[in-house]
């Protein structure tokens, strides 16, 4: 069959379009393939994508104010109605519009019907960041861009609050939308004004402004080049209303990066920090367990307290309430204290400069030289209403004492160790204690005590002494004593060495003085120790002397005896003292009622343990010493009260007759010569002896001047030496020597003393013992040189013995000087033995003994001229 080229033709052009219709269908199916495949991809993917958008801004006001913005560079709906935003920048402004604070990160799950936007992975916080008004400025904030340098206006207004940035990085941060508050439970750093730190979990509302950080909160870095940290349990940030409240907190300052100054710690079971507007800390308080620790040099706890803090943060003001406790324990210083309140302030370094605490104070404190086993420990102790404390700061940032103020019964009481055994204390009173302290060493010295106001000083050396004042104001100085530790070393009152250690070096105390002493009970004593008073207006120690010097009306008494003087001086140690300027004393006997003996004198020594005081007169003024009618002057006594002796004398050997003594004679009692002469004779007599007293037993006085007395009252015997003088109604006798026998005083008689011209008011005595120099004479032994003189006549001899209960007179001499009596009307009588009468002129002549051995006795009597 033939084909035609025609046909052929056509045949070609029908296949071509043939084939133009199959591949078109063929690519209508292709592409039908291919949208199916693009269409179901996402779903066999997992992903249900709807759609991309890219700078995406979303603001929420209300009435008319802008509460927070989202800002993402991409966003993608999702098929399940969220989306998914990447390099969000979320700002909050709050309700007021008082802050402005942002949250951005690489990606963040927004989940709209549920206004919740979850941060995954890195997500930060800027915190009270710079603010701006303009629209543009937020949004460009919200994209990322720093406020600074968006505009002049939010640049220039806002610049100087970039300190107040807090920039925190944490993750898993969910910000739900409708209640503004973001959280997280992971791990937070944050910083600020170049402090760094860290906590678990937290809270942020973005309508009050609010930050809580749940747990492990820490806060370290540097403030005025000292490292701090800052730790709590919890905290909350409350911005509107500046506060920040901390639960278990404690703050820690060290020394400065060149190594120096002491640490600060402060902690709190709950604090709460009020804040300035600029952000920094103004007030602190705290409450339960409030301790601050270096702050003056140990631990203050109390269960509440407050700080007032300057625009540095440093302190400038403290108190601490509810019971305050002081602690301190260091290798060679241990303290405890307590108050009802302590206030502390602060330089503008912070350091510690005055500190007030009040309500029974009790301070305790004990210091040593060394931290050796075997070095003691020294003590000090205040207590007082109120102790207000100056405070300074040495180059180290160490806290030194400079002056302590004790008001309301102050008591500063101080025990030191001695060097062998037992310890000497020491206490001072009053209602005002002032005391200065300077840093010697490591250790704070007392140097000044100044005392107002009922002032009382207490002190007991190593022997245990006790000795106290009181007056109306003191002044005590004290030195510091060093070197003692390993070397037994000690100051003179057994006190204070180094590390602390002070000695009292010496007291003034005026008005109203009145010092006692009790001595220590020796070994073998059956009564305890008397305690010794004395009275003065000024009292002054002298702790290297270890001496008291009284003066103005001083009054010193035992229990049996009392002085009084112008001036006195008492040693601590022995109880020794000497007085001068018109020295009174009055002796008396526990259970006596006999008449004190009484001395005046210029000045004394008055010798504690013999009991012996000797007194001293001036010229035409000699000492003085009587009890009753008798009594002694002399420039120099001697008297021993527990001997109950007197030694009188003159102040040189060269001193005749420098002592006189005055005695009490009662006369005869008997008359037995008057018996045998006839009437008219015995009349006479009898005349003569009523004349004289002697017959009535009248009392008379003997006066005797000497060189020197002896007197032992134990032995009722006067020995007067070195050329005597006795002059009584009966005559005048001169010797060499003289002995006086007393009889004790009679029973029931009243004896008036003789000192009231002197001051000392007379005391009216009964009894029935022999006082001192007390009781008539007895006897009288005179010898040596023997002259006496009667109206009439004139004796002389070698001794003459006077019997004062029969009045008669016997006179002995030599064999080559017998005794003589010459008589004016009968001449002059002699022989071995003359015997006579007071008031009689009957003289019995006795010869003594022949060659025989045989005695002849002549009698001559002498009659009287009628």
């Amino acid at each position: 069959m033939s084909i035609s080229i025609e046909r052929l033709r056509i045949w070609l052009l029908v296949g071509a379009g043939l084939l133009v219709v199959v591949i078109a269908a063929f690519l209508g199916y292709a592409h039908y393939r291919a949208h199916r495949f693009l269409t179901d991809l996402p779903k066999k993917l997992g992903i249900d994508i709807r759609r991309e958008t890219n700078n995406v801004t979303y603001s929420q006001s209300l009435q008319g104010r802008t509460i927070y913005t989202i800002h993402a560079a991409k966003a993608v709906e999702r098929q399940d109605g969220k989306m998914t935003l990447h390099d969000v920048g979320i700002v909050l402004y709050g309700r007021k519009q008082d802050r402005t604070d942002r949250i951005y990160g690489s990606e963040f799950e927004y989940d709209q019907s549920a206004g919740v936007v979850r941060a995954e992975g890195e997500v930060h916080i800027d915190l009270q960041a710079p603010q701006s008004n303009d629209a543009n400025a937020k949004s460009d904030y919200a994209a990322g861009k720093d406020l600074q340098g968006l505009g002049s206006h939010a640049a220039g207004e806002h610049e100087n609050k970039d300190d107040r940035l807090i920039h925190v990085t944490t993750s898993g941060l969910v910000f739900l939308q409708k209640l503004g508050v973001a959280a997280t439970d992971k791990d937070i750093e944050f910083a600020s004004g170049g402090m760094t730190g860290h906590a678990v979990g937290a809270d942020y509302n973005s309508d009050t402004g609010v930050v809580v950080l749940h747990s492990a909160v820490k806060v370290n870095g540097l403030q005025h080049d000292r490292p701090v940290m800052l730790t709590a349990t919890h905290a909350v940030l409350d911005r509107p209303g500046q506060t920040i409240v901390l639960s278990q907190a404690k703050y820690v300052s060290v020394g400065g990066q060149t190594g120096g100054g002491e640490g600060r710690t402060a902690a709190a079971q709950h604090v709460v920090v009020h804040l300035r507007s600029d952000g920094s800390a103004e007030r602190v308080e705290a409450d339960g367990e409030v301790t601050l620790t270096g702050a003056a040099g140990g631990n203050l706890v109390a269960p509440r307290g407050e700080a007032v803090l300057n625009a540095q943060n440093q302190p400038q003001s403290a108190l601490m309430s509810g019971g305050v406790k002081y602690v301190a324990d260091e290798p060679l210083r241990q303290a405890q204290g307590a108050a009802g309140e302590a206030h502390m302030a602060f330089d503008k370094k912070g350091h510690p400069e005055h500190a007030v605490m009040t309500g029974a104070v009790d301070l305790r404190e004990r210091l040593r030289a060394s931290d050796a086993a075997t070095e003691p420990w020294t003590e000090r102790e205040l207590n007082a209403g109120t102790v207000d404390l100056a405070l300074a700061t040495d180059s180290a940032g160490k806290t030194l004492m400079r002056d302590v103020k004790a008001t309301g019964d102050a008591r500063l009481k101080a025990e030191n160790p001695a060097a062998k055994s037992g310890t000497s204390r020491s206490e001072m009173s009053g209602d005002v204690l002032t005391a200065h302290f300077v840093r010697i060493g490591a250790a704070d010295h007392i140097t000044e005590v100044h005392g107002d106001g009922h002032t009382a000083l207490r002190r007991v050396n190593a022997t245990g002494v006790v000795t106290t004042s009181s007056a109306d104001s003191m002044v005590a100085h004290f030195r510091p004593v060093a070197g003692m530790a390993g070397k037994g070393q000690q100051g003179k009152n057994g006190s204070f060495g180094g590390g602390g250690k002070d000695e009292l070096a010496d007291a003034v105390e005026q008005g109203h003085v009145v010092v006692t002493r009790l001595p220590v009970r020796k070994p073998g004593d059956a009564a305890a120790p008397t305690e010794e008073r004395a009275t003065a207006e000024r009292a002054a120690y002298d702790g290297e002397l270890e001496r008291t010097t009284l003066t103005g009306k001083v009054q010193l008494s035992n229990g049996t005896s009392v002085l009084w003087a112008d001036r006195v001086v008492t040693e601590q140690q022995t109880g020794d003292a000497t007085a001068d300027g018109s020295v009174k004393v009055s002796y008396g006997q526990v259970g006596s009622p006999q008449e004190p003996v009484h001395v005046l004198a210029a000045n004394a020594d008055l010798k504690h343990d013999s009991q012996i005081a000797t007194f001293h007169g001036v010229a035409g003024k000699p000492a003085r010493l009587w009890q009753g009618a008798s009594q002694v002057d002399a420039p120099v006594l001697q008297f021993d009260q527990k001997e109950r002796r007197l030694l009188a004398h003159g102040d040189g050997q060269g001193a005749p007759m420098a002592v006189h003594t005055v005695l009490v004679s009662s006369g005869a009692s008997a008359k037995p010569d008057v018996a045998k002469a006839d009437a008219a004779k015995a009349d006479v007599a009898k005349a003569e002896m009523a004349k004289t007293g002697a017959a009535s037993g009248k009392q008379g006085v003997v006066r005797v001047a000497s060189r020197e007395l002896v007197y032992s009252d134990a032995a009722r015997k006067a020995e007067f030496t070195g050329g005597v003088e006795v002059d009584s109604r009966d005559g005048i006798m001169r010797s060499q020597q003289v002995v006086v026998y007393l009889q004790p005083a009679q029973a029931g008689k009243t004896s008036q003393s003789g000192g009231k011209a002197d001051g000392v008011k007379p005391v009216a005595i009964s009894g029935t013992a022999g006082g001192f120099m007390g009781g008539s004479v007895e006897r009288i032994v005179a010898t040596g040189r023997l002259e006496m003189q009667q109206p009439g006549r004139r004796a002389t001899g070698d001794q003459l013995v006077y019997t004062a209960s029969d009045g008669m007179f016997v006179l002995t001499g030599t064999a080559a000087a017998l005794p003589k009596v010459a008589d004016d009307q009968r001449g002059t009588v002699t022989g071995t033995s003359l015997r006579f009468h007071s008031g009689d002129d009957n003289i019995v002549v006795s010869n003594g003994e022949n060659g025989s051995g045989q005695r002849v006795r002549t009698e001559t009597r002498v009659k009287n001229r009628q």
